[in-house]
């Protein structure tokens, strides 16, 4: 007996179930059954409003195993929700997420999204994870729970990601396909940076806008890797970039909570980002080490053992880093340089760029 079945009444009308292949672009659709800690969007699927946040989406897959893409979207509304939950202390700076995103109760896949610092002002991101399911997964229901949580972070990263990181980030859609096998598309390829982020097998800070499909600039040291096989190789662009911008921080005086106050506000963040990126053109310190001085780590997401890696500079702003995989699912990439002056690390990041992915 289907698990639904138990709670069903006969007043109850049965649930509607969406045909594969299935589009979820909207939170006020009758396949989307449940959303948990997630506020339903109209032109979106919801927005996390907690430290975690599920969909229940109702579809009918026929017995066949299926093939889950999901967009994720970070904006301005996005670090508003953090800032009112994580309560910022003065000077936090806005950090990239690394969100986790489960379904049927299990890690899937993880993105790594960070808004791009403009000279003035920051510009959206989003990110697409991409995972199949078993035809025994989805079950007879046809339910399926997506999630986003945060993802358990190694101690070497902790401090340069943010805490409480799926508070506000957005669920734009979701994709389900048919597959014939579990096993279709998952050879071995080779794809450009921007591709590779677009079909979900990598992320490295997201794509730029709401709906672009560049990377646009570099926005973060860390990368992590969807894609599977046992042995990975990624081809990162080293650079730097400004510090990021302090957080936003709620106003704890009454009138610098009305609309005039809010304006006055916007106005000193976009005059602090201005400044920062104009100290961070004319300060001499902002040119970015060769190679050969980073420190490369890996770090598998479900399990949080480490992966070996071998990295080898193969340009003066170039690196290939190559990761044996040992058990399947995201692994996190991360870059520090061995001994970054101090005055570097205040006005200027060590940020990647992937340029090409091999699996």
């Amino acid at each position: 007996m289907a698990i639904g079945a138990w709670f069903a009444t006969e007043f109850d009308d049965p649930t509607p179930a969406r045909e594969l292949p299935a589009l979820f672009t909207s939170g006020g659709d009758p396949e989307v059954l449940v959303a948990d800690q997630m506020a339903r969007g109209i032109a979106i699927v919801g927005r996390v409003q907690g430290a975690s946040g599920a969909v229940v989406l109702k579809l009918r897959t026929g017995g066949r195993p299926v093939r889950v893409r999901v967009n994720l979207h970070v904006d301005g509304a996005s670090q508003t929700a953090w800032s009112r939950a994580a309560a910022p202390a003065r000077g936090m700076r806005e950090l990239p997420r690394l969100v986790m995103v489960r379904a049927q109760g299990a890690d899937r896949a993880a993105a790594l999204i960070s808004r791009q610092r403009g000279r003035l002002r920051l510009v959206e991101a989003h990110a697409w994870v991409e995972f199949d399911l078993r035809a025994d997964e989805v079950g007879q229901d046809g339910l399926l729970i997506i999630e986003l949580a945060d993802a358990t972070l190694p101690g070497w990263a902790a401090s340069a990601l943010s805490q409480l990181a799926a508070i506000g980030v957005r669920i734009n859609q979701v994709e389900v396909h048919a597959i014939e096998d579990l096993a279709e598309g998952q050879g071995s390829g080779r794809l450009a940076g921007g591709p590779a982020q677009l079909a979900g097998l990598v992320s490295a800070g997201g794509l730029v806008g709401a709906r672009g499909r560049g990377q646009g600039h570099a926005r973060s040291r860390f990368v992590v890797v969807n894609a599977g096989g046992a042995t990975v190789r990624c081809r990162l662009r080293i650079t730097t970039a400004s510090g990021p911008p302090p957080a936003i921080r709620q106003p704890s005086q009454a009138w610098l909570r009305r609309q005039r106050g809010q304006t006055v506000l916007k106005a000193l963040r976009v005059a602090q980002r201005g400044a920062g990126h104009a100290l961070f053109e004319a300060s001499p310190f902002t040119r970015p080490p060769h190679p050969d001085r980073l420190a490369v780590r890996a770090v598998s997401l479900l399990d949080g053992t480490e992966c070996p890696v071998r990295a080898t500079a193969s340009a003066e702003d170039a690196l290939d880093v190559v990761i044996a995989r040992t058990a399947p699912g995201p692994v996190l990439i991360g870059l520090a340089e061995r001994e970054a002056p101090a005055v570097r690390r205040r006005v200027a990041e060590i940020v990647c760029q992937v340029v090409e992915l091999e699996w």
